[in-house]
């Protein structure tokens, strides 16, 4: 019944979505486009196509995007032909410069791939990440500054998990030490992790296992609550745009604060979701400003904002 109300809610709003491609504000600082589980298959053609409009309406944004961030499970299997086939789609329709792709892992990067043992797949992801990129990174984790701004990527560093995120000690010095240099001049810094941490954007509701484990989580957050200004972002749990009613009725919003830190959690761009609007091609258009953050829904393959659903979070 509460994913039947949920779905009718989301209709509703289908109906009133508007086009418009400006920022709220000239003063904008900072603007990223962010999605998250793209499943690409390389055998088949409607990922590749649905994948191609989001970039490409990306590109016609009034205030030239500085990133675009995809939060992890870019492919169904990863493979390499379709990791490669990520890589070639944004590169051919990605107008943002390459090294300002913020690119993280997911589980059906690390975990799924049966040619690769875990290792294996990170290292195929480093490698195909820095031949389309020139980033460089060594890891699986790695951080991009972005005009001043800093983004930590994070991974799973499991050797035999398939559908978690264990993050270990060395994993969580860097980012102690990165949230540090990020925020050294009190900007906001943003932390990309496929995985959830437990409990926050109603996980424990859309997916119960879908959450870091309680270890890994109370770690993670216990980092970042040491800082200002910190957005934490993920993907993985396939639950729709939602907030406000749905926050109410199932106490379920995909933009959250606990403790300091806001908890953004986008639903998946190749796949139709659960809960809040279902359709595929949803995301986040990210907006920076001097006293704020805006989160603006928006569904990229058809180039439409959603705006009962924009979220202002106050920097502070």
């Amino acid at each position: 019944m509460t994913q039947i109300i949920s779905f009718i809610m989301a209709l509703i709003y289908t109906l009133i979505p508007f086009v418009n491609y400006s920022p709220k504000s000239d003063d904008i600082l900072l603007n990223v486009s962010i999605i998250s589980d793209t499943h690409l298959d390389d055998r088949f053609p409607g990922g590749k196509l649905n994948l191609k409009k989001g970039l490409q309406d990306m590109n016609r944004m009034k205030a030239d995007n500085d990133a675009v961030v995809v939060v992890g499970d870019l492919t169904n299997y990863g493979d390499e032909a379709s990791v490669e086939c990520f890589y070639e789609l944004m590169e051919k329709h990605c107008e943002v410069p390459a090294e300002s792709w913020v690119v993280a892992t997911g589980n059906h990067e690390i975990g799924h791939p049966e040619e690769f043992t875990n290792e294996e797949a990170r290292q195929n992801f480093v490698k195909y990440h820095n031949e389309y990129t020139g980033q460089g990174i060594e890891n699986a984790y790695y951080s991009v500054d972005v005009d001043g701004y800093t983004f930590v990527v994070l991974c799973d560093q499991s050797e035999d998990n398939w559908d978690s995120c264990d993050i270990y000690e060395d994993q969580l010095a860097f980012l102690d030490a990165e949230l540090a240099r990020g925020t050294a001049e009190g900007k906001p810094a943003f932390v990309i992790c496929h995985v959830p941490v437990e409990g926050v954007n109603g996980q424990e509701v859309i997916y119960e296992d879908g959450g870091l484990d309680p270890e890994y989580s109370e770690a993670v957050k216990g980092i970042m609550e040491k800082y200002e200004n910190i957005f934490f972002i993920s993907g993985h749990v396939h639950t729709g745009i939602n907030g406000y009613i749905s926050e109410e009725l199932f106490d379920i919003s995909c933009v959250e604060e606990y403790n300091g830190v806001t908890y953004v959690n986008l639903p998946t761009y190749g796949i139709v979701n659960r809960y809040g609007i279902p359709w595929n091609g949803m995301g986040f258009q990210m907006e920076v400003y001097e006293d704020e953050v805006i989160f603006r829904a928006r569904k990229f393959n058809t180039s439409r904002w959603y705006g009962f659903y924009e979220f202002e979070i106050p920097l502070v």
